[in-house]
């Protein structure tokens, strides 16, 4: 993790509104949860966030991020597209930062060798997803984590490449639903491959792909119940 006092002297003060919005979301949405439960942060935790809700602080968003990440954005074509990325690195390192008590902007974010990310020097386990309006952030001090969305609409698009990614007991179950079903559950069953695919790192993915070694997926649940391991913040 970056000391404090690598970090540029302003930067706080180009962040600061972004970084106080957050923070009484947090509060609001995070911090009553563990106020109801007697309970610290949870090992496990997921939080999403609707874009728009946060576009009016992208310019302190900007200034959140590491060199490499805003250089990442600057690639992307469309501006649209350099929002959402933007906006998902910013909102991504401030639940790191508040999920581990420091200071977002010297959080120093690495991949190990099968494209895992982590929090560096600390160990802690993280993914991020952002499609179409809409950013999830995973956090893990339980081991690797995966996270993944997908827009709604592409389920009219995935039956044309299900067999190639489903186990041939996935497809038997889907082949039951009628058209509108099918689309609804393999979308929710691409999600929980992306998902379990990110965090079983680059390396598993052919064998998942093929239905190798637990790749049946259909009993990966989005959130299990009765444990708090999902929370929610969608308004700054």
């Amino acid at each position: 993790m970056t000391p404090a006092d690598h970090i540029p002297p302003d930067r706080d003060a180009r962040t600061e509104g972004l970084r106080a919005v957050f923070g009484r979301a947090w509060s609001t949405v995070v911090g009553n949860a563990e106020g109801n439960s007697g309970q610290g942060i949870p090992a496990l935790l997921a939080v999403l966030f609707e874009t728009e809700v946060w576009r009016p602080w992208l310019a302190d968003a900007l200034h959140l991020l590491s060199p490499a990440e805003q250089e990442r954005v600057r690639r992307k074509l469309r501006t649209a597209d350099r929002d959402e990325l933007a906006l998902a690195y910013a909102l991504h390192r401030l639940v790191l930062g508040s999920f581990l008590s420091c200071d977002p902007a010297g959080i120093e974010l690495d991949r190990d060798l099968s494209g895992r990310p982590f929090v560096h020097g600390n160990g802690l386990h993280t993914s991020l997803s952002h499609a179409h309006g809409a950013i999830a952030v995973a956090v893990s001090r339980q081991g690797f984590v995966g996270i993944d969305m997908e827009p709604a609409a592409r389920a009219s698009e995935l039956p044309e490449i299900a067999t190639s990614v489903m186990h041939s007991s996935e497809v038997d179950a889907l082949s039951r639903l009628s058209a509108a079903g099918r689309a609804h559950a393999l979308l929710a069953l691409w999600l929980r491959k992306e998902a379990l695919l990110k965090a079983a790192g680059a390396l598993a993915r052919p064998r998942f792909c093929r239905g190798e070694d637990g790749g049946d997926v259909r009993a990966a649940p989005a959130s299990v119940a009765g444990q708090r391991r999902q929370r929610r913040m969608l308004e700054g």
